[in-house]
């Protein structure tokens, strides 16, 4: 992993706890794993007959939906920047 340190930070996401390892800090994992319990909790909230595989399965589609959406509004502004500069940026 390029030589960087790979960090290990227990996170709970949706009251079950995990080990995370990876090279990110620690903060920034927390916070992601943070993202994705927040996400499972509104969805568990509003469909509370829902067991946790379907909970985690429609909270990884809206976080897909949002990354979906920033990569597409990305592009747009990549392409903009292109036509205004009358240059090739790298996306």
């Amino acid at each position: 992993m390029d030589n960087k340190s790979v960090n290990r930070v227990k996170v709970v996401i949706h009251g079950i706890e995990y080990t995370l390892r990876g090279t990110s800090s620690e903060q920034h994992i927390q916070e992601v794993a943070r993202m994705v319990d927040r996400c499972m909790a509104e969805i568990a909230a509003t469909a509370s007959y829902m067991d946790e595989r379907r909970v985690a399965v429609l909270a990884a589609l809206n976080l897909a939906e949002q990354l979906h959406q920033l990569q597409q509004e990305y592009q747009e502004l990549v392409n903009l920047l292109e036509e205004q500069t009358g240059g090739t940026s790298q996306s």
